[in-house]
């Protein structure tokens, strides 16, 4: 064989393994797909959904408060929870969220 059939053979290899590798990546758009599922109607939403209570109960609160007096080391007596809300919307980490909340107390130029 001469030089330019093993070039040609070699060069041709290499496009066909990268058009095979191509189709097999697209087939994996199709495999991994997340799924349609049907949405139910409002009517069988609203029979499913429990009722969501808006005050959480004791055991939270006293989560909560263990948890803040674990956390700053002074005891659970030497403060009061005056609210407790879901913060909802985000989908931020704790920091994230803190420098956020530094943000709005100190002013946009924070530097903590």
């Amino acid at each position: 064989m001469d030089m330019w059939t093993i070039t040609i053979i070699g060069v041709s290899t290499v496009f066909l393994a990268l058009i095979s590798l191509s189709f097999v990546l697209m087939l994996f758009r199709f495999i991994f797909a997340p799924r349609r599922t049907v949405k139910p109607s409002a009517k069988s939403m609203a029979q499913a959904t429990p009722a969501v209570t808006t005050s959480p109960d004791g055991t939270i609160i006293a989560v909560i408060t263990a948890a803040i007096a674990a956390s700053t080391g002074h005891s659970a007596a030497s403060f009061r929870i005056a609210s407790v809300e879901a913060v909802g919307g985000f989908n931020t980490p704790a920091w994230g969220y803190i420098d956020r909340l530094a943000r709005a107390v100190h002013g946009r130029q924070a530097n903590i």
